[in-house]
């Protein structure tokens, strides 16, 4: 090892002032290069990991802030699917069914021709109720609504054309019956029945 040192030195003394600055700036920039590019790169992959971890907390803030809305959406579906499996009776007599829970009478009621919209058959009707107020018109409105069938209301007119609190109700109701059993969604059933 002295050897070597010896030889080092012998050749360093032989070189004149502007080799040695040479080589000492040689030195340095060797040295800077070997001392400064690993600290380079782990600079590098530290701002990488942290722009991944800041990508990762935005996502678990906006899947927090919208689990709740998330949980709403999947029982609303589940709630949804369970309503179709029930098949709406006659819509005629089902509307002149929940008209009698709030007193009404319905004048008159006209059913419209049936379409079929994909896996789906689409029945509507169109009633007149004469002489309700507005309480007894909100009533059958919300019955209509929350029924365990898979109704809608497609139109809703209120003329009023007398004195007081009584009005002419126009009303149209449709519903969807399934034709065809789909394969995933009993899939999607049973696999919500094992989760719950």
């Amino acid at each position: 090892m002295n050897e070597l040192l010896l030889k080092l030195r012998e050749q360093w003394d032989g070189l004149n002032d502007r080799e040695r600055r040479l080589l000492a700036i040689c030195g340095v920039v060797v040295a800077v290069f070997v001392l400064g590019f690993p600290l380079m790169w782990i600079a590098s992959q530290n701002s990488d990991i942290a722009d991944e971890n800041a990508e990762l907390r935005e996502l678990l803030t906006t899947l927090a802030e919208e689990g709740t809305d998330l949980k709403y959406r999947a029982q609303a579906r589940k709630a949804s699917r369970t309503r179709y499996k029930n098949k709406t009776p006659p819509l005629g007599s089902f509307l002149e069914g929940e008209a009698g829970k709030h007193s009404l009478k319905i004048q008159e009621v006209t059913d419209q021709p049936e379409k079929t919209t994909g896996n789906y058959l689409r029945r509507n009707v169109r009633a007149s109720i004469s002489d309700v107020d507005l309480t007894g018109a909100m009533n059958l409105v919300s019955g209509l609504v929350s029924s365990p069938y898979p109704v809608a209301i497609e139109h809703l007119q209120l003329e009023h054309f007398q004195p007081g609190d009584k009005y002419r109700l126009r009303l149209g109701v449709l519903t969807f019956d399934r034709t065809k059993a789909k394969s995933k969604d009993k899939d999607e059933d049973k696999g919500e029945g094992d989760r719950g």
